[in-house]
């Protein structure tokens, strides 16, 4: 009896790890590029390696996080993550460090398209607001090393 006990134990724990195997951890962080001094009320700085990269990208003279998410997504599942009230992403892990992200901002369609996140390079992608000034999206694998998480792969 014990060994049969045993044997359906390692049976479901090899199983839970090979599901897991696939389980991609994501973290995701909305970003407001302009060039007045203060954010929002709820925003803050975004850190200074990140900062240093948009700036080297863009025009913006500062960067401010309005929110971050985290997220860990099975394999071929979907998870949408509202990153403010107007802004959620949808990603879809497709495996093998693919995802497909769909933009939504105030329930319509933005963007849509398929990458592949290398850690623990960002990808980052957005678009103009009002008064010059614009929205970025930021996504990374969680599996990312510091000290070299913040180089950008792709901007839009």
């Amino acid at each position: 009896m014990r060994s049969a006990t045993r044997v359906l134990l390692s049976t479901f724990l090899l199983a839970a790890a090979a599901a897991s195997a696939g389980d991609m951890k994501l973290e995701a962080h909305l970003v407001w590029g302009t060039n007045d001094e203060k954010g929002g009320p709820n925003c803050k700085p975004v850190d200074a390696e990140l900062a240093a990269k948009l700036h080297g990208m863009l025009k913006w003279k500062n960067y401010f996080e309005i929110t971050n998410q985290t997220a860990s997504i099975p394999l071929n599942k979907t998870q949408d993550l509202k990153m403010s009230d107007h802004c959620t992403i949808r990603i879809k892990n497709l495996g093998g460090s693919r995802v497909e992200i769909s933009c939504i901002g105030e329930g319509k369609p933005v963007d849509q398209r398929v990458e592949t996140l290398t850690p623990p390079k960002w990808l980052v992608w957005g678009g103009d607001s009002k008064h010059d000034t614009a929205w970025f999206v930021g996504l990374r694998s969680d599996d990312a090393k510091a000290g070299d998480a913040n180089t950008v792969i792709s901007k839009n």
